[in-house]
């Protein structure tokens, strides 16, 4: 018998099919992936099944017994835990507490048990990573630490059936590894796993067998044996049956053509030999202790990718460049002239643009409407804002949404109904209204499947190709060789490597990125 079972799953949201009798049965010990293209219905079906979101047609069984839909506390209760893709912690708790939220340890009396709980939180954060300030407050950890504590929370009900909703979106290489022992040390035991990741190295090493949706509705399901097959489920993401439509879309994110005459460059040199004028110029730029000593150059209509573990100054680069921290030393030049880092509007006034890594705590107005968001910095920037000319602003919007290929019914949809890779270009779209000189993003495509992560990079490289000079950072090498002109790798707070034409490859990249030579 199946540990845990849905069938007929149906759920809608107005007149939007989420999921389309779905169903699925999952098996004690084992690891299953689900697979699809963002607003496929994986996020919907994951909180279906942890009882955060009652479906409207559809039974959930565990062990035989039906679970009350639509109860997180039915569902916590036996033992079902999910992961979630944006974590929902309280900011002013300490890390421990929200380790245990919900779940407190007591002793008899129902009293609180504080000293067992921050022991055992401490233990659960320690299999994930080490060195954890537990009494911190939440609101104080990045993106990724946040993310290790919401999978310490799903752990700490000692669950048999555990959800993870793109865990690994925000972690480092290290993190990952450190995940995937645990989930492996919980199949070991006997706990069942629902994995959700557009990794496919991940899917392949972790899944005993993928399900696919699409549109809501299956599109298949097949066991991952010694290789999966990518082919046929990137076909069944894209809604294509045949393997020669999947290697269509996986090509999507093939190397971008370099427009750029390049010249071989040793990794203390800071500047390559381009076409483009040079857009921006930095020498021995440092902030806190992340940065100590940055130098490299930038050309207009050049993508520049940023590599480096997690912690060794990429995002401080980026948050100094867009005038969010303020620089201690160093240079910067803008188009041949001095630029002191000192606003993030005194920058975005000089054409130096900031995609964040946390679309829904630093990009977005979740409840707001696309247009409201889209149009924000056009409306921020208005001299004159009570003569906003809204007819010239809406036709903006409409623009970037048929541009970008946005997909909502509307463009008075909330934001927050819109998938993750649809948020992301909403994002990225508001600064198509202004005259981009550099375009800096940080991890652009995090949680973004194949097909929204080729449309976004469709759209940077349109920018590239205008002339906008383009720096990414991203935590997938893979990703940064696939799209980038020139590469730079940081290590300790410094640039170590700058790689381009036959030194970008994978070797050379994993080199620098521990402090090795390039060479």
């Amino acid at each position: 018998m199946s540990l845990l079972t849905a069938q007929g799953i149906t759920k809608r949201y107005g007149g939007v099919i989420a999921l389309d009798d779905v169903s699925l049965a999952l098996n004690a010990g084992e690891v299953l992936g689900l697979l699809g293209a963002n607003g496929s219905g994986k996020s919907t079906l994951s909180s279906v099944l942890a009882g955060d979101n009652p479906p409207e047609h559809g039974t959930l069984t565990l062990e035989g017994v039906e679970l009350a839909a639509g109860s997180p506390r039915a569902a916590r209760a036996a033992g079902i835990a999910i992961a979630h893709q944006h974590p929902g912690l309280a900011p002013d708790l300490p890390v421990w507490e929200n380790v245990f939220l919900g779940a407190e340890v007591c002793k008899a009396g129902r009293f609180l048990d504080q000293a067992s709980a921050r022991r055992r939180a401490g233990e659960l954060l320690s299999s994930l990573r080490v060195g954890w300030d537990i009494e911190a407050p939440a609101a104080s950890l990045n993106a990724a630490d946040q993310q290790l504590v919401e999978i310490a929370k799903a752990l700490a009900i000692e669950p048999r059936v555990l959800i993870f909703d793109e865990p690994t979106a925000a972690l480092a290489a290290a993190e990952v590894e450190s995940l995937i022992r645990v989930i492996r040390a919980l199949t070991a035991r006997g706990t069942a796993i629902v994995f959700i990741s557009h990794r496919m190295a991940e899917i392949e090493a972790l899944c005993d067998r993928v399900l696919v949706l699409c549109n809501g509705r299956r599109a298949g399901e097949l066991q991952v044996g010694s290789q999966l097959d990518e082919a046929r489920v990137l076909a069944w993401m894209g809604g294509v049956a045949g393997g020669a439509a999947a290697a269509h879309v996986h090509d999507g994110a093939n190397r971008r053509p370099q427009r750029l005459a390049t010249a071989n460059v040793a990794a203390t040199s800071a500047a390559p030999a381009t076409d483009g004028a040079l857009a921006l110029r930095v020498r021995g730029l440092r902030s806190g202790g992340r940065l100590r000593g940055v130098d490299f150059d930038l050309r207009h209509g050049e993508i520049l990718g940023v590599a480096g573990l997690q912690g060794h100054g990429q995002e401080q680069l980026l948050d100094v460049l867009a005038g969010y921290r303020k620089p201690e030393a160093g240079e910067i030049t803008l188009d041949g002239l001095p630029l002191v880092p000192r606003h993030p509007r005194q920058m975005i006034e000089a054409g130096v643009c900031l995609v964040p890594n946390d679309r829904h705590r630093q990009g977005l107005w979740l409840d707001h409407s696309v247009e409201f968001n889209l149009a924000q910095v056009g409306a921020n920037f208005e001299r004159h804002a009570w003569r906003l000319q809204r007819p010239s602003m809406r036709r903006f919007v409409n623009d970037v949404v048929q541009r970008l290929r946005i997909k909502t019914s509307d463009v008075l949809q909330p934001v927050s109904a819109l998938s993750g890779g649809n948020q992301q270009k909403v994002v990225i779209g508001r600064w198509l209204e202004r005259d981009v000189k550099v375009l800096l993003l940080s991890d652009p495509t995090k949680g973004v499947d194949v097909i929204a992560r080729k449309e976004i990079y469709e759209a940077i490289g349109t920018l590239a190709d205008s002339g906008a000079a383009v720096v990414v950072y991203a935590s997938d090498t893979d990703e940064l060789l696939a799209v980038c002109d020139r590469l730079i790798v940081m290590y300790e707070g410094r640039v170590v490597a700058q790689l381009e034409g036959s030194d970008m490859n994978e070797a050379r990249v994993t080199s620098a990125l521990f402090g090795r030579s390039a060479a």
